[in-house]
């Protein structure tokens, strides 16, 4: 480079420019990645639960495969929370049937919250369901994030196969189910509003078909017409699926924020891409969520773009483009930082107490 030359900082609108080729949709990859996931995880799901009893090596083989399978085909949640209107007619309906309900995880409970994490004024606040200032809360605090996990297939089959009708009979009951207990949240003090119109009847027939599902297994396993083993094999499974996914949520970001309003350039700094070895790496972050901090400047992108955009913002951003900071080779260098920053301190910031 020439003495006096300078280098250019493109904008947003050159870089989607840059990008325009990879935005569209796939149908063909998100129908075909989608079933052969849910079809890999209820395949080994089913053959460790009609093994012989007691869990062993085999079973937990088979289990740890249905976990990543069905890691991949749930993370598909988080595709659907930014679909359009009309945007693969029939996928959401599809993923609800063979994913959502089986594991307890209806598509409401991240469509009309995970957006929220994407709002500039919101994100890294009090206001953000899937944020937590967890360098400011102790090295307790993040052992505690993922300590957690086993609880919430529990939780879930309480939310759904109890507190859904005691809510439909229970009036009062109903609002802290729906505020408190209806979305896909690490943080404790976020609210989520009651759906209206068509939402609210999609909300209750995705309640009725999990109470339905809940209350039948139970009903089958009573009669000895499915072993006692299909429930502890679904748990089993569920845990490590949970356990996976919040060790990928505590990399996602760096969580430095102390609620205050961030800049767009100061959220990508907060967010990570782990780059690692694709196949390996995609166990842990699948459907295109390795590039977690690249999905928060293109929320807009289909997973399986971010590879290729990636790549070309590296050969297209200038060298001293902030986005390159936000790249780690693997995931343990992000958690180290958050282990160091983390030492010595106590409780949620301020900006995160709400009054008395």
């Amino acid at each position: 480079m020439s003495a006096g030359t300078t280098v250019t900082t493109p904008n947003m609108a050159e870089i989607r420019k840059a990008l325009e080729d990879l935005f569209p949709r796939s149908a063909f990859i998100y129908w075909t990645d989608m079933l052969l996931s849910a079809a890999v995880g209820w395949g080994a799901l089913a053959s460790a639960a009609t093994r012989p009893d007691g869990f062993d090596l085999v079973t937990a083989l088979l289990v740890v495969v249905a976990a990543v399978a069905f890691l991949r085909a749930a993370l598909f949640i988080h595709e659907i929370s930014h679909f359009r209107r009309g945007v693969l007619p029939g996928f959401t309906v599809v993923w609800n049937l063979i994913v959502g309900v089986p594991m307890l995880l209806p598509s409401f409970m991240y469509v009309g919250t995970h957006t929220d994490h994407h709002k500039r004024h919101l994100y890294g606040t009090i206001g953000d369901p899937e944020y937590l200032p967890l360098a400011s809360m102790g090295r307790g605090a993040v052992v505690l994030f993922l300590l957690e996990m086993p609880l919430v297939p529990l939780l879930l089959l309480v939310r759904y196969g109890i507190l859904s009708p005691l809510s439909w009979v229970i009036p009062p009951l109903r609002k802290p189910v729906v505020e408190r207990l209806s979305a896909l949240v690490v943080n404790p003090a976020y609210r989520r509003e009651a759906p209206k119109g068509r939402a609210r009847l999609g909300w209750i027939t995705m309640e009725v078909l999990l109470c339905a599902s809940i209350w039948t297994t139970a009903w089958l396993i009573i009669q000895g017409v499915w072993p006692a083993r299909v429930l502890y094999v679904w748990y089993a499974t569920a845990t490590v699926v949970a356990l996976i996914n919040q060790f990928r949520t505590l990399t996602a970001h760096h969580y430095e924020n102390d609620g205050r309003e961030l800049s767009v350039m100061e959220q990508l700094l907060d967010s990570v891409n782990v780059e690692g070895r694709p196949l390996i790496t995609e166990m842990v972050y699948p459907v295109g969520l390795r590039f977690h901090g690249l999905h928060h400047w293109l929320a807009d992108m289909p997973y399986h773009s971010l590879p290729a955009a990636h790549r070309r913002l590296l050969e297209f951003l200038p060298p001293d483009h902030p986005y390159r900071d936000i790249n780690f080779r693997h995931s343990w260098p992000v958690v180290a930082r958050l282990w160091r920053r983390a030492m010595g301190h106590h409780g949620y910031p301020p900006a995160w107490r709400r009054p008395s």
